[in-house]
């Protein structure tokens, strides 16, 4: 893939444009049992290397017990320094996962090699989210680049901009959503399947283990976590003058005790509210950790907080 981003300012810091070409390594879609089988880290990934501790989050837990009460339906909290699983409550339990979909979106978009997110692309019925009323700041005619569409789909979760990492990865609709099904098996995510780029649909199922290690993969990725630690994504129409500042669904962006590696929240009915955060804490100590079933927007981000101060 071709990522060449323009000139974007994300917190007050200038980032510069980057390039990173991937090779695609075919992988089955087909779900399996979790049994222990031997597996080695895509070729895809520009820093595949840095994925071998993903076998490591089927380890037991260091303690059956949360430090702290937790509201979400299912949690999963990994140390990456350590390699430890630090807690698991329901785990392996198959949910919808709404938004955070959007991070297997973005790395399904980087393994495809011919993908280029500097073309032009102009929203169409091929941006149309499987829902109506599905929040987005795309409006019919307008023309972006693939850089708008996916940092917006991974910063604001815009909708149409997850529909727009399939129009920029240049494959059809059926193709992306099978090759978003074959990266869970290039990650061991075993437990999850996905029908849509966005979330909104409630059959996109996987499990708060499963989503920690797509989150684990876009923070080791250094083109996707440029977009997923953004606390803003400022996108620019080509075809007429016109442009604006998208602000973050994350909440822990904006603090100064924690710096944010990776992050996605996701919400819809059935899921209920969802995060999932690859962080350093003020120790520097680095957290891997998903929320899945949180009650309510206020719940989930106690709960967040909650972790991040129990293990720092």
């Amino acid at each position: 893939m071709r990522f060449l981003p323009p000139a974007i300012v994300a917190a007050g810091v200038a980032v510069s444009a980057m390039m990173v070409l991937f090779s695609q390594t075919p992988a089955s879609a087909h779900m399996s049992p979790r049994v222990p089988v031997p597996w080695g880290p895509p070729a895809w990934h520009p820093n595949a290397e840095l994925l071998g501790d993903l076998p490591n989050l089927e380890g037991d837990p260091l303690s059956a017990r949360a430090p702290v009460m937790l509201g979400s339906r299912a949690v999963f909290v990994y140390d990456v320094d350590a390699g430890q699983v630090l807690y698991a409550r329901n785990a392996d339990d198959r949910r919808s996962v709404a938004s955070l979909t959007k991070l297997v979106s973005a790395l399904a978009l980087a393994s495809e090699e011919d993908a280029d997110l500097d073309a032009e692309h102009c929203i169409d019925h091929r941006f149309r989210p499987s829902q109506n009323g599905a929040r987005s700041k795309f409006s019919t005619g307008e023309c972006y680049r693939g850089w708008d569409l996916a940092g917006a789909a991974l910063v604001a979760s815009d909708n149409r901009g997850a529909f727009g990492m399939q129009v920029a990865s240049g494959l059809d609709y059926d193709e992306f959503i099978g090759r978003m099904n074959e990266v869970t098996g290039d990650l061991q995510m075993a437990s999850s399947s996905f029908v849509d780029p966005s979330g909104l649909e409630d059959d996109n199922l996987s499990t708060a283990r499963d989503m920690t290690r797509a989150v684990l993969s876009v923070s080791a990725h250094p083109t996707l976590a440029m977009m997923a630690t953004a606390p803003e994504w400022h996108i620019l129409r080509t075809d007429r003058p016109g442009d604006r500042w998208l602000g973050s669904t994350d909440r822990l962006v904006q603090r100064d005790d924690v710096e944010v590696l990776a992050a996605k929240t996701g919400y819809t009915g059935t899921a209920g509210y969802c995060f999932s955060a690859v962080v350093r804490t003020e120790t520097g100590r680095t957290l891997a950790f998903t929320l899945l079933g949180a009650p309510s927007t206020g719940a989930r981000w106690a709960d967040a907080d909650r972790i991040v101060r129990a293990y720092r």
